[in-house]
């Protein structure tokens, strides 16, 4: 299937998620990434979950990340959606949040860190293809900001869904995960 395919039918497969569903396959997504290996992380990236979209709680890695490793800094990203660019802030106690005008949360200012330092990014997502391919809202903040990080930089996507075999319409400007978690594995690419 195509992208925008695959995102109309994730979207409403992710819609028909009950509660009950969405806090055990959270709980199963939550244990992969307690098992993973952080020793050589200084900065992570994560998305803060929009809850009227269904997303994954990214607040429960956040706070695990601070109990178990609290010498990584957490980092969150701004939307410019005039640039469709994102900037990235240090995510500490001390981080005044705010919603923007699409629901997002964001924080309202703070130590700006460069993509380049980021050592492991959580990357948001709909579906994803058994080759590390990713179908997300379609407006490409990610795969521009995947784009100015390190190479070595570990992409790791969050999925309530197994992959699909193959995503048909991958471009050049598609950045392919390294990691993705989902309820029942952890998929390497």
């Amino acid at each position: 299937m195509e992208k925008s395919a695959l995102r109309k039918l994730y979207l409403q497969k992710r819609n028909e998620l009950s509660a009950n569903e969405i806090v055990r396959l959270t709980g199963a997504i939550s244990e992969h990434f307690f098992n993973l290996d952080f020793s050589g992380v200084k900065y992570l990236h994560l998305f803060y979950a929009i809850p009227e979209k269904l997303e994954f709680d990214t607040l429960i890695l956040a706070d695990w990340i601070r109990k178990n490793h609290p010498e990584i800094k957490l980092v969150l990203s701004k939307s410019d959606f005039e640039t469709q660019r994102l900037t990235h802030y240090i995510w500490d106690a001390d981080t005044l949040l705010s919603k923007n005008k699409w629901g997002i949360t964001e924080p309202y200012s703070g130590a700006i860190v460069p993509p380049q330092l980021l050592d492991m990014i959580l990357v948001p997502l709909l579906v994803f293809d058994s080759n590390g391919n990713r179908v997300g809202y379609g407006k490409g903040f990610y795969d521009r900001f995947l784009a100015e990080c390190r190479s070595d930089a570990q992409k790791v996507g969050i999925s309530f869904f197994e992959p699909v075999e193959e995503i048909e319409d991958i471009d050049a400007f598609d950045i392919t995960l390294d990691r993705c978690l989902s309820p029942d594995h952890i998929w390497d690419f």
